[in-house]
């Protein structure tokens, strides 16, 4: 009976230690200037109501356990099908005054990627200096000389994702928000892809607040993406 007993806690412990193995980790900074979106987004990867979201006026650190809606395309016996994500979302301020916050988390909480969420219907300028500064910022993590940080910029593989968020403001047309990035970003876009060459750039646009499902495939893509670039 002892024995019996014994062998049950030994496979519960089996299966844990067997699903922790299956779990791999996400750490993403989501950065953008206030008033963006970037609660909204953290709140619809957790599940959250998107009602009643006040401004973040600190660092704040966001963790869920997901699977990717992706990974229910795997056939049954791919270790993919089965695994978990445990997603940690720096959550930074956005007012321009706070700024310096998001050096202190890309230093604090390293980051597999950046999410910088642009507003369509903000000003471009105040945007375009905001995407400056995370480039000079995630810089800043590489080494205090310069010269040197830009040498390993050039070999330090991490993801950035350009986000145009309240795309139902542009008639869920995701033409007119590429022509807003290429109008308003593409300087600054470009200046950062050449800066980190070896790491991964994209960009996409979704409308944070809407819970249809089709937006909930596009959100879920976004990491899928993260995803394929640090494990695959």
């Amino acid at each position: 009976m002892k024995s019996t007993f014994l062998g049950k806690k030994l496979k519960y412990a089996f299966i844990i230690i067997e699903n922790d193995m299956l779990t791999r980790d996400l750490s993403i900074t989501i950065l953008g200037n206030s008033g963006v979106g970037k609660t909204t987004l953290i709140k619809r990867l957790k599940g959250e109501s998107v009602e009643d979201i006040s401004p973040t006026t600190q660092i704040e650190i966001h963790e869920k356990k997901i699977k990717l809606r992706s990974q229910s395309f795997k056939s049954t016996f791919s270790i993919e099908r089965h695994r978990s994500y445990r997603v940690r979302a720096v959550d930074c301020p956005g007012d321009m005054s706070l700024w310096p916050y998001w050096k202190k988390a890309l230093i604090d909480y390293k980051t597999n990627g950046i999410i910088f969420m642009i507003d369509p219907k903000q000003d471009h300028k105040v945007q375009t200096d905001a995407l400056t500064q995370v480039s000079n910022y995630f810089l800043m993590t590489l080494d205090e000389d310069i010269v040197k940080a830009e040498r390993k910029a050039r070999k330090v593989k991490a993801i950035f994702f350009l986000l145009v968020n309240k795309i139902d403001l542009l008639e869920y047309n995701k033409g007119k928000a590429d022509q807003i990035i290429r109008e308003y970003y593409s300087a600054v876009w470009n200046h950062l892809k050449e800066r980190f060459p070896n790491s991964g750039h994209y960009w996409d646009a979704i409308s944070a607040i809407d819970e249809t499902e089709q937006m909930f495939e596009t959100i879920d893509g976004i990491f899928e993406t993260i995803k394929r670039e640090i494990y695959d």
